[in-house]
């Protein structure tokens, strides 16, 4: 039917119906061509009208039928692969033209397909696409009709979208990636300066990903703009900022530390977020951001520490919580504990709790212990246990625990079983997605992963079993698979990061050489 009656209108001198032409063939793109032929046909006739069709209402229905064949036809992907370069530039042209939004969608779905093949044009790319919104901006700041106004700025959306996709693609490139950031130096500049809320988002996912591998000069600059942009109007942007604010903190480590401002940012952003945010969400956000600092620069921030506790240890010292708001504050106090036991206890001792003269160590404790269950995901848990047990280790600092002694091994029973269960269900998640890409490659993780467990299965599980005879009742966790550890630290290394389990194996040793036990 195609062949008998629509590829003959590709040819047409009427552009109505050259249009209607790849209307058509967005409509039958999922159809089972039997004949390659009719496909190749199908295809090049919506190329070449894209290409080169001097009617605009043409090439835009060629574009979006493009689209289509693309998403329901395999083969056409290797059909434009010569072609692609050429396509991207008309398409770049045909979006100034008419800003249309849907055209932004055609062009991120051919970054996505051809990642590979994109370096070549990437920089020009992302200097015409950073051009078409800069006069967009400067026509919506003129603009009078607030319906235009608003089609104007989801398609500005859209070109920043479409920035993100060819950031993602070239991201390893090291030769690219310089040249790509200080062209958009300017527009994360113009958009964060100029207080324009509406492209928060996507400004902030962009400098996210410019900031995943390293954090140049220019980065850094726009750290400062990050932060008073915050200030001025960003606060309920917080969440967005969250991933380029982790970079900062844990990419490079040495330079983030070189300048006193960097961390006192960050402080400062954390300590406004806890005290102006109602909703949890940001205020969450906010402690693990502080957790993270701590525990990835362990030992190079002793003046910080008593401000980052106080941070958590206020936010306990209210009422009205949820739980895992609760949890993450009692994890920053722990991360504290790990980071240096002997000062984190000083510091948690000069707390002063308001209207009341109870010890805050005590009532932290007692916290920590019935809040076992609480702690979402492997890393939670692990730093739980880990800061404990870097506290009983130390030689110098205070132990308090002798008037709750018979919380704390179950304490330990509680995280480390939950733990076990949260390993081996990543481990089965991790190898279901392998089985899929790599079957063979799925099996030596596995087994890699495995081994590490033995060391733990051979000897620890004795310890388990010995002290679980002093714990009451079905201490059996639950593991939240729903929460998302994205924010990772040094202590989410396999390879470099110190095992729960054996640490806790070596406290067990200690206790046992004490008593006086084999």
């Amino acid at each position: 039917m195609l062949q008998a009656h629509v590829y003959g209108d590709f040819n047409s001198s009427h552009g109505f119906l050259r249009a209607r032409a790849c209307w058509t063939i967005q409509r039958f793109a999922a159809a089972k061509f039997s004949n390659r032929d009719n496909l190749k046909t199908a295809f090049e006739g919506v190329r070449v009208l894209l290409l080169n069709d001097k009617e605009l209402p043409v090439t835009i229905e060629a574009s979006f039928a493009l689209q289509s064949l693309l998403q329901k036809q395999p083969a056409t992907k290797d059909l434009l692969a010569p072609h692609v370069g050429n396509v991207i530039q008309k398409l770049l042209v045909s979006i100034k033209e008419t800003e249309n939004e849907d055209l932004t969608y055609v062009m991120q779905e051919l970054i996505e397909k051809y990642s590979e093949d994109i370096h070549t044009v990437a920089v020009p790319l992302v200097t015409e696409l950073v051009k078409t919104f800069q006069a967009m901006l400067e026509e919506l700041a003129e603009a009078e009709d607030e319906d235009n106004s608003s089609y104007k700025t989801m398609t500005a959306m859209g070109i920043l979208n479409t920035i993100q996709n060819l950031l993602s693609a070239v991201s390893q490139n090291k030769k690219i990636m310089p040249k790509i950031e200080n062209i958009l130096a300017d527009l994360i500049s113009t958009v964060l300066k100029g207080g324009i809320v509406d492209y928060y988002e996507e400004i902030f996912q962009m400098i996210q990903i410019l900031t995943a591998l390293r954090v140049t000069s220019v980065m850094w600059n726009v750290l400062f703009q990050m932060y008073e942009a915050f200030k001025n109007d960003g606060h309920d942007y917080f969440p967005d900022m969250m991933g380029a604010l982790h970079n900062y903190a844990t990419v490079d480590s040495s330079k983030f530390l070189s300048n006193p401002q960097y961390i006192e940012i960050m402080y400062n952003i954390s300590k406004t977020v806890l005290k102006k945010q109602e909703s949890e969400d940001p205020q969450y956000n906010a402690l693990k951001l502080v957790e993270v600092i701590i525990v990835n620069h362990r030992g190079k921030i002793d003046h910080m520490l008593h401000m980052f506790m106080s941070l958590a240890l206020d936010k306990l010292a209210q009422s009205v919580q949820t739980q895992e708001l609760r949890a993450m504050a009692l994890l920053v106090v722990v991360a504290a504990i790990w980071y240096n036991p002997l000062l984190a206890m000083h510091l948690l001792d000069k707390y002063k709790l308001p209207n009341s003269s109870e010890s805050v160590v005590e009532q932290f404790f007692n916290q920590l212990f019935s809040d076992a269950e609480v702690f979402i995901g492997i890393h939670d848990k692990k730093v739980a246990v880990l800061g404990l047990c870097e506290l009983i280790m130390h030689p110098s600092a205070p132990k308090p625990f002798e008037h709750i002694a018979d919380k704390l091994i179950p304490y330990f029973i509680t995280l480390l079983k939950n733990l076990r269960v949260a390993y081996q269900l990543r481990r089965e998640e991790e190898n279901d997605e392998s089985e899929e890409e790599e079957g063979e490659e799925a099996g030596e993780e596995d087994e890699e992963l495995e081994s590490e467990d033995d060391e733990w299965d051979d000897e620890g599980t004795e310890y388990l079993t010995k002290l679980e005879e002093f714990v009451p009742g079905d201490m059996s966790g639950m593991f939240d698979l729903e929460h998302l550890e994205c924010f990772d630290t040094i202590l989410d290394d396999e390879e470099t990061s110190p095992c729960e389990f054996t640490t806790f194996k070596k406290i067990v040793r200690i206790s046992d050489a004490e008593r006086g036990r084999p």
